[in-house]
């Protein structure tokens, strides 16, 4: 377990520059947005704390979270393509990436804290960057937030720390900048996938089951990809030999 001590410590540094940042960017807000702001902030360095020592220390408990995340976003996707012309397809597609997810639970440690560890600085990061720097939108109208100056600052601080972790993941260079950018590419389809649900079925968050985030799949959505996709490249890499 001492393998991962320093991602951990890596992300709460992350998470600490995060809040140095978001004082600048509170600055130029209103009361209300500036209080939103820091209860999503808080939320998440709790929900990142509740995954990550879940998962070294009571792999009960990690399970336990992962399945009712699983349910919880379920339920929530069910409800947003109700009115989709094409809900069977919406439905069944999301079934398939959740199988992936349910299978990705069972890897070792060092993939799923690997592909936790870059969602959430990916996720972190690109906010951030999107909120100090960004100007050019990226899709605005799948997801308006969303900027390129936000998308090149995410992944180059997420790749940046991402080569600091070789000797704790026991990867290679190559692999390690390999299983990055695949870990990258799927949370950021996976986001732009439920924005793109989200508004065609005209909600801003999935729900309010989360303070700050909206939903649950509006939290888990990249992570739930992302899964898949390492999933799938483990299969691969077992099949091959």
């Amino acid at each position: 377990m001492n393998n991962f001590l320093f991602p951990y410590l890596l992300i709460m540094l992350h998470f600490l520059s995060g809040a140095f940042f978001l004082i600048l960017i509170n600055r130029k807000l209103d009361s209300n947005r500036s209080r939103e702001q820091w209860i999503k902030f808080i939320s998440y360095v709790i929900l990142f704390n509740l995954i990550w020592n879940s998962k070294i220390y009571s792999d009960i408990a990690f399970m336990m979270m992962a399945h009712l995340v699983m349910i919880l976003c379920s339920l929530e996707w069910w409800k947003a393509i109700q009115k989709s012309w094409n809900r069977f397809w919406l439905a069944a597609g999301f079934i398939l990436v959740l199988a992936g997810f349910w299978r990705f639970l069972y890897l070792p440690d060092k993939e799923i804290l690997f592909t936790v560890f870059i969602v959430i600085l990916f996720d972190g990061s690109s906010q951030i960057a999107g909120q100090l720097f960004g100007k050019i939108p990226l899709l605005p109208g799948i997801s308006p937030s969303k900027t390129l100056e936000g998308l090149i600052g995410g992944i180059t601080v997420t790749l940046g720390t991402a080569l600091l972790l070789r000797n704790s993941f026991l990867l290679e260079w190559a692999e390690l900048i390999l299983m990055s950018m695949l870990v990258i590419l799927f949370a950021f389809m996976g986001d732009l996938l439920a924005s793109y649900v989200k508004r065609k079925a005209g909600l801003v968050t999935f729900s309010r089951m989360l303070p700050g985030h909206g939903g649950f799949l509006d939290r888990f959505d990249s992570h739930i990809m992302a899964g898949g996709a390492v999933f799938l490249v483990s299969l691969a890499k077992e099949i091959i030999g």
